[in-house]
């Protein structure tokens, strides 16, 4: 008995401190306070070459990008078509099962 508490007690610290552990080379760490973490930069490993950095940042200076991120502004959607026509869409509802259609009516209502 004498043996089995302190090696449970080691194995209890250990459970409670890994997460903490591992969480070390992490880019955010927690934090008390209103934030809640803290970044460490210094602690990211990226899978990216300089050189690859280097040409995104072209890129985006080209195409605008670049400019919008660095005013605080978020990007703008690329722009997508339909990927249904109105017909297409009408066709796939007149062609359910009535249980679809019952489905439907459930999930949405009479839509009045």
């Amino acid at each position: 008995m004498t043996i089995r508490n302190p090696l449970a007690l080691a194995l209890i610290a250990f459970a409670i401190a890994a997460p903490g552990l591992a969480s070390a080379s992490s880019l955010y760490h927690p934090a008390g306070g209103e934030v809640g973490f803290t970044t460490h930069p210094d602690h990211f490993q990226s899978s990216l070459s300089r050189s690859d950095v280097l040409e995104s940042v072209v890129a985006a200076r080209k195409d605008g990008t670049l400019a919008i991120l660095q005013r605080g502004g978020a990007l703008p959607a690329k722009a997508m078509g339909p990927s249904k026509t109105r017909e297409q869409v009408q066709q796939e509802f007149l062609n359910m099962s009535d249980a679809e259609k019952e489905r439907l009516q459930e999930l949405y209502g009479s839509g009045s």
